[in-house]
């Protein structure tokens, strides 16, 4: 399976696109998020899709250890419009 076909737990809050919301588990982040579908930088935690948190580097947009997670902003898009989020 890949990311197209990724699927959230059921009873799972955790909003993939800012990193909030209640978890369905005890985990800090989802586990079986592909890697395809991180857009967080692996250093600082940065987010590359609403570009906000305090980036280490200060140069988010350039920052040599987040190539990976700026490139899967594109698929976390094109997932998220597949999977709207259901207001609870």
């Amino acid at each position: 399976m890949g990311w197209e076909g990724f699927r959230q737990c059921p009873g799972c809050g955790f909003d993939l696109a800012t990193g909030d919301g209640e978890r369905g588990c005890s985990w800090g982040e989802c586990p079986y998020l592909p890697e395809q579908l991180d857009v967080f930088c692996p250093n600082c935690r940065f987010n590359f899709l609403t570009m906000e948190g305090n980036s280490q580097c200060g140069r988010p947009g350039v920052c040599e250890h987040s190539d990976e997670a700026r490139s899967n902003v594109a698929n976390l898009r094109t997932w998220l419009e597949v999977n709207p989020r259901v207001a609870p």
